[in-house]
């Protein structure tokens, strides 16, 4: 679960957030605007981190990465979809902060989930899975964009999104008010 989770967060987030630049030009933006609108957007991380870490107290890891996970889709789908400048910053925004923000949780999540003995080994592995999907990512975005356009690129990015959701929530182990004690226990009965 950590693996697909890891890897589905980390495929999507370099799908976005190394092309918008490049993809808000190829779609109409001067290189000046696109750089001043990829600004704003990046800086709606920081809200994104800080709301996740919120929900990660009130309503569990696992519940915030996989709403996060699925509002990021939509707001991809929403980038893939807007007709005006606004439109695109609005989406960009919300993309982003929900993006970083499933990043609060994977951290925190992931650490939870391992046996004392393996955490670090268990975190380590599953970061370095996410990490082959930092790699593949800007190569399939490269193929996909002139093929296919924003549509197919974010298509391909939501549906990898989604699907880390799903995994989440029907794999997930549910962590919320339970110590790690508890937690390792229920995972070795």
């Amino acid at each position: 679960m950590t693996w697909i989770m890891w890897l589905a967060i980390t495929f999507s987030y370099y799908s976005f957030f190394v092309w918008i630049p490049g993809l808000l030009v190829q779609n109409g933006m001067s290189i000046t605007k696109s750089f001043a609108y990829s600004i704003a957007i990046y800086c709606a991380q920081i809200p994104g981190y800080f709301s996740a870490a919120y929900f990660n107290e009130r309503i569990g890891r696992q519940a915030t990465i996989a709403t996060y996970m699925v509002l990021g889709g939509i707001s991809a789908l929403g980038l893939a979809f807007a007709q005006s400048d606004q439109q695109i910053m609005a989406a960009g925004i919300f993309l982003s902060l929900f993006m970083n923000g499933t990043y609060a949780g994977v951290y925190a999540y992931t650490a939870e989930v391992f046996p004392t003995p393996v955490r670090t080994t268990g975190a380590g592995l599953a970061s370095a899975i996410g990490r082959i999907g930092a790699i593949v990512s800007p190569i399939l975005v490269g193929y996909l964009y002139p093929n296919f356009g924003f549509g197919g690129v974010f298509g391909v990015t939501t549906t990898v999104l989604l699907l880390g959701a799903v995994t989440v929530v029907l794999m997930g182990v549910p962590t919320r008010g339970r110590s790690l004690e508890e937690i390792a226990a229920g995972e070795v009965a």
